[in-house]
């Protein structure tokens, strides 16, 4: 089926279907770019369109930038502000997103965080959140794929409650049995107060690792 590209708006007075190829009839004055293919070959009347279309000026040719080295160049350049932020310590307050016993939280420095259900550490232990599914500042965020590296995101944490939940009731019954149940339950909470976020170097680059000898991986 052919496959038509306009660079222009145009009106059409008449579209019909000619071996496989569309006709396309100009009402205006006025020829657009077209360009005809045929599956994989390219139709051997295109010559003829880009010779009438040379004879209408108001015809414009489009110009195809190389995405690419755009591209290249663009991520060069927001990763050298980035950690320029980073080293200034331009940031102001980070964020992160923190996967914690089955659950993604939104924190930043000082918050309170409850976990629910059963976490070994007990109160005053300062743990160490590792993983992290995103970090941001003020002009930034870094995406972990699916989490960021351990050693770039460091967000430390202290366990300052442990508690029970309030009571949950559970009631259940079977109609025209006389049967019926009633139960009480109270789920162990664990409250986390977030010390702090920092981000411990720049994004593109990798510390070496120490005290790897003899582990196996």
């Amino acid at each position: 089926m052919a496959a038509i590209r306009w660079l222009r708006p145009a009106v059409l007075a008449s579209r019909t279907l000619c071996g496989g190829e569309f006709i396309l009839k100009q009402a205006s004055t006025k020829l657009p770019l077209v360009t005809q293919v045929n599956k994989l070959r390219t139709v051997s009347n295109v010559a003829t369109v880009l010779k009438r279309s040379a004879q209408h000026p108001n015809v414009q040719q489009e110009v195809v930038v190389d995405t690419d080295k755009a591209g290249e160049e663009l991520t060069k350049y927001v990763i050298q502000q980035v950690n320029s932020q980073i080293n200034e310590n331009k940031h102001g307050r980070l964020f992160a997103v923190a996967f914690v016993q089955g659950k993604q939280h939104l924190v930043t420095t000082e918050d309170l965080v409850v976990v629910q259900g059963l976490f070994p550490p007990n109160i005053g232990d300062v743990i160490r959140l590792e993983k992290i599914l995103a970090v941001g500042g003020r002009d930034f965020t870094l995406f972990g794929r699916p989490l960021l590296s351990k050693d770039l995101v460091n967000i430390e944490a202290t366990v300052v409650e442990k508690t029970l939940s309030h009571c949950r009731v559970f009631h259940s019954y079977k109609r025209r049995e006389n049967a019926r149940r009633t139960k009480f339950g109270r789920q162990t909470h664990t409250m986390l107060r977030i010390n702090r976020i920092e981000i411990t170097h720049n994004i593109d680059e990798v510390q070496a690792v120490e005290g790897v000898d003899g582990r196996i991986f």
